[in-house]
């Protein structure tokens, strides 16, 4: 599977305009917000933008119009392996985090202030990781969970923080694991409560699963992986994120059938898309030939080689070259390895 971002999974966190009887959000705030959503998904960025844009108009002081911008940011980033540009979305973040503290100091018994502070502390923690600055990022990791597990203590069905909660269980547990006796083991308890987002979520469904799509993955459970990513693409059927996590389920799996199908698509939607990614190409061709390899269908391995290998012209941005030539060195080595011996 391509890069996965383990602090991502806590967010891109969809917010619901009611929990527990208690409605957070206008009509007008609500419909927006499902639209910019949507868009999200269907990976229009442009529209979302947009979509997000109209909130911070129509809602000044409300953190949603801004945090769901920086998410837009970020999804877009993680979907092409591009950089964040980091200006607006650090201003966006503190925009965000600004009209969250006012939300708490306006209401501090409700959820939604302290959900959305986690959410922007969460944000500020991965631009963070992402510039190399681990150790700030680890803190403020750990305060965004903070905030999110007091929206729980608020509203035990906020299901909303659920998904920072769970991947924070799940991924400290994971990353301390030779600490586990000590420390105690919540993996499986961060699984559960991101099950539930998934199940019971109203706008942060999606994020869940996309979560579970990684977690699975991680912990060999191929199967589950498998059954979280189809759920998200039986409403977004050309998701790539969604199509990356399938992909990589089947094959692990040895699904090569199946894997070789969903390369395929997702091989389609990549050229298809409206910014160029010759990285994801290069890594969908190569996975896509080497479920073929597995299949036995050696008559399509010589175009996919010199498919992937007339990329090697192509000037990658810094971030993306050691990766790039890593995948040039690969599909040389099954040239010489299956198109010289064919020939």
């Amino acid at each position: 599977m391509k890069r996965a971002l383990v602090i991502v999974q806590f967010l891109c966190l969809w917010l619901a305009p009611e929990t527990n009887g208690q409605v957070y959000h206008s009509q007008e705030l609500d419909t927006l917000l499902r639209k910019g959503i949507d868009l999200t998904l269907k990976q229009d960025y442009a529209g979302a933008n947009s979509t997000f844009e109209m909130i911070c108009i129509r809602f000044p002081t409300h953190p949603a119009g801004y945090l769901y911008r920086a998410a837009v940011l970020q999804t877009k980033a993680m979907d092409f392996e591009d950089p964040i540009d980091e200006v607006p979305f650090d201003s966006l973040i503190e925009k965000g985090r600004f009209a969250a503290e006012g939300m708490i100091l306006e209401s501090p018994n409700s959820p939604l202030g302290h959900f959305y502070l986690g959410t922007a502390t969460g944000y500020s923690a991965y631009s963070h990781v992402e510039r190399g600055n681990w150790f700030t990022g680890i803190t403020r990791g750990l305060s965004s969970a903070s905030d999110f597990k007091k929206a729980m203590e608020l509203d035990s069905s906020f299901y909303d923080a659920f998904v920072g909660v769970g991947t924070y269980y799940y991924w400290k547990s994971r990353k301390t694991s030779f600490l586990n006796w000590a420390l105690g083991d919540r993996r499986e308890e961060g699984m559960r409560l991101l099950e539930t987002a998934a199940t019971k979520g109203s706008y942060n469904r999606y994020a869940a699963m996309s979560a579970l799509v990684t977690i699975y993955l991680d912990a060999g459970q191929f199967r589950d992986a498998i059954r979280w990513a189809n759920q998200g693409l039986e409403k977004y059927p050309e998701n790539r994120i969604f199509l990356w996590g399938l992909a990589a389920a089947q094959e692990k799996s040895e699904e090569y059938e199946r894997a070789l199908s969903t390369y395929l698509i997702l091989n389609k939607s990549i050229t298809e898309a409206r910014i160029t990614n010759p990285y994801n190409e290069v890594l969908c061709q190569l996975n896509t030939m080497k479920a073929q390899i597995a299949l036995g269908q050696m008559k399509e391995v010589r175009t996919h080689v010199a498919k992937i290998l007339s990329f090697e012209k192509y000037a990658f941005p810094s971030h993306l070259q050691m990766r790039a030539r890593d995948k040039f060195d690969q599909a040389r080595n099954i040239q010489a390895k299956f198109v010289v011996q064919e020939e």
